[in-house]
């Protein structure tokens, strides 16, 4: 995925990508910490990693309740099997 996908414009990476304000906004309020500058890996259960050191950072909580809840992402729907 390119790192300018989303629009970003924060110099601040996560999982490759350039985070948009907006975004970054979103993730500084659940416990990102914001230096600029900086690469993150986040994982989907919210753990946080410094892409540079590997360190693990202070969590995120659950990022995607709903996904887990539903077992499949938005518009990501398991296809429907058909018995012939």
């Amino acid at each position: 995925m390119p790192e300018k996908c989303a629009d970003g414009n924060t110099n601040v990476f996560v999982n490759g990508r350039e985070l948009h304000q907006r975004d970054l906004d979103l993730l500084v309020s659940r416990g990102l910490p914001t230096d600029a500058d900086r690469s993150y890996i986040i994982d989907i259960s919210g753990k946080v990693f410094d892409e540079e050191s590997g360190l693990e950072l202070e969590g995120l909580g659950k990022l995607a309740p709903t996904v887990e809840r539903k077992k499949h992402g938005f518009g990501m729907k398991p296809p429907r099997t058909t018995v012939v």
